[in-house]
């Protein structure tokens, strides 16, 4: 894999930064010296290639946004089973099918970014494509096929936390969002106090 090291260095601050972290914050998290941190950040050395992954998962992003490699052709870049990327996209559609809560986050950077978390099922059933410019997301409830019309509960495995799905999209973009509830949710929609749309998905009352 190919990568541009000046590139490297820019993104590599950028990321810790927008975090809150300072040099010495992002040595202890991966265990080395801070001095190598600032060295990555100048240009002068880079990480061994077997570190990007443990990168990629502090930060939160594909692979591909450290290495600063080009796209594929379709555009979109799937790095773990809850994270996918597709800046080439021109519309958005979700597909809303379990109960979780659904954030379009304002972020220039990482235009196309979707990550997921939540309860394992959650995540398995979790699903990103790009089709014919279109983001896809997909959440879907295990129990229920999209041709149902019924939520049902199901085990969580113990987890008693929020599904969430952050979309980020850049502000300065005129994106068409079409959101489609296929079972018998009960859904808001609306900004959050950070002024962001904001889509929560509840069981039918």
């Amino acid at each position: 894999m190919q990568y541009d090291l000046q590139k490297f260095c820019i993104i590599i601050s950028e990321l810790r930064k927008q975090k809150g972290w300072s040099q010495n914050m992002l040595a202890e998290k991966i265990g080395i010296s801070p001095q190598s941190v600032s060295k990555w950040e100048c240009g002068i050395g880079y990480p061994d290639v077997t570190m990007f992954p443990t990168l990629a998962e502090i930060f939160s992003v594909p692979i591909g946004v450290l290495f600063g490699e080009k796209k594929t052709e379709i555009g979109a870049v799937r790095t773990k089973g809850n994270t996918f990327y597709a800046p080439d996209y021109k519309r958005i559609y979700v597909e809303l099918g379990n109960v979780c809560r659904v954030v379009f986050v304002e972020d220039k950077e990482q235009d196309g970014l979707v990550v997921a978390m939540g309860d394992p099922v959650f995540l398995q059933y979790f699903d990103a494509a790009l089709e014919d410019g279109e983001l896809r997301v997909v959440l879907k409830n295990p129990l229920t096929s999209v041709s149902g019309t019924h939520w049902e509960p199901y085990d969580r495995g113990g987890y008693d936390g929020e599904n969430l799905v952050e979309i980020h999209v850049d502000p300065d973009r005129d994106i068409c969002k079409y959101i489609v509830n296929y079972l018998d949710l009960t859904v808001y929609s609306g900004e959050n106090v950070f002024g962001q749309d904001e889509i929560l998905c509840c069981p039918p009352k």
